[in-house]
This record gives C-alpha cells, structure tokens and sequence, in this order.
C-alpha cells in the first residue's frame, strides 16, 4: 500500500519501508507531482519487465544501458485524464535488432501497469477514520 499525507506543508508518499518521495503540485520541482508519478510508474514497469525478460531468456546485457523515457498528454478536448502515454525504450547496443523486437513485444504483454492503463480498472474511494 501506498500512503500520502500531507506533512509540515508538503504532500508525502510512503511505502511500508517509510518516506519515500516528496509530491509536489506543478512539473520540475523538488518532488514529483502526480503526473510524474504515472509517468514513473509505467516507466519502472517497463525497465524492470525488460530486465526480468532478459534475465529469463538468458540474454546478456548491461541494464545500465536501459533508458526508459514516458511522457503522458492529453488530446484537445479531453479534460482531467491523459489519453496518451508515449514511451521511448534505448535498449543495449549489445542486442541484435531481433531481440530487440522480441524483448519489446513481450515488454507490451506483461507490463502490468501498462495493461491496467490499457484498460480502465474499477476505482473505489472510501473514507476513513484518520489515522493519530
């Protein structure tokens, strides 16, 4: 579970492991705003989906060379969801064209953040009793 509370004038997010990241409320500040977060989110699935495929399929590489870049953008007319996510992927220079190929399509299957993106997930929102 993810936790958010609002601490000493800043939104903070944490994991069971505690404080993890400081959100903000525009782009390219100190901390990430909610954007930047989905962004990060299906960016990480992706990299750590390509990693474990490698591994898997006894394909050696330097996942240092792995750059995963995500941008999320809405569509004229659309207002308060983003209709797009375009993500680069630089794979290493170690891999033929056809393991490239390969290790993409499979990323696109099993990424589950991108498959729950690709699909709209039942939300539910409920209040709780805060927490002292």
């Amino acid at each position: 579970m993810t936790t958010i509370r609002y601490q000493e004038g800043q939104n903070e997010v944490y994991n069971e492991a505690g404080l993890q990241v400081i959100g903000t409320t525009a782009p390219n500040l100190n901390g990430l705003n909610p954007k930047e977060l989905l962004e990060a989110s299906l960016g990480l699935c992706i990299s750590i989906t390509l990693q474990k495929q490698m591994e898997q399929n006894g394909i050696k590489a330097d996942f240092s060379e792995i750059v995963v870049n995500v941008a999320a953008s809405k569509r004229s007319g659309i207002n308060s969801r983003f209709s797009d996510f375009h993500i680069e992927v630089a794979l290493p220079n170690s891999l033929t064209s056809e393991e490239k190929a390969a290790l993409l399509k499979r990323v696109e299957l099993l990424c589950t953040i991108s498959n729950t993106l690709r699909i709209s997930p039942d939300i539910e929102l409920t209040e709780i009793e805060p927490a002292l």
